[in-house]
């Protein structure tokens, strides 16, 4: 009875680790058309000085289905944030952020960009749900932490913002 509890638990696992792949391989393969078509899209360019302290700025490209990617960048005083929001049919479905932290301000003669540390995160999204997250080790963050929660609610927020920015 256990053997067939556990075969069962471990098909159960299997089948939900099977389905996930293949959603992110689906979101690979639009992630890559986007990429592959992003120099037919129109192109819309704004400056944002609300969002950031040293400012920033937001590129949509859209098509006729409306927008697919919108990049941003924001400065701050000791670094930039970079974010790639991509969508389909207006739902996101990857965002990739780069996080940059400067050993000094830009400005200050201590600047030395070989200094500088990236952190890149990976966010896939299927069917409006965050269903995974990779950090920047590599690893995938686990779904059923506190962090996984708070960055899905991050990143979903900013990029409605960019969203709405951009329409």
């Amino acid at each position: 009875m256990r053997f067939i509890i556990a075969t069962s638990f471990t098909l159960f696992l299997l089948n939900g680790l099977t389905a996930q792949n293949q959603e992110i391989t689906e979101i690979r393969k639009m992630y890559n058309e986007t990429q592959q078509n992003k120099s037919s899209y129109a192109q819309l360019t704004q400056d944002d000085f609300e969002n950031s302290s040293e400012g920033g700025q937001l590129t949509a490209y859209k098509d006729e289905n409306g927008i697919r990617l919108i990049e941003t960048v924001y400065y701050g005083h000791i670094g930039k944030s970079e974010h790639e929001y991509y969508f389909a049919t207006g739902q996101l479905y990857f965002a990739f952020a780069k996080n940059y932290e400067y050993n000094a301000p830009p400005t200050q003669p201590e600047y030395d960009y070989s200094k500088t540390t990236k952190e890149e995160y990976r966010y896939y999204f299927w069917n409006n749900k965050m269903i995974r997250c990779i950090k920047p080790d590599g690893t995938f963050m686990q779904a059923n932490s506190g962090e996984f929660t708070e960055q899905k609610k991050r990143i979903s927020e900013l990029a409605k913002m960019a969203m709405e920015q951009c329409k």
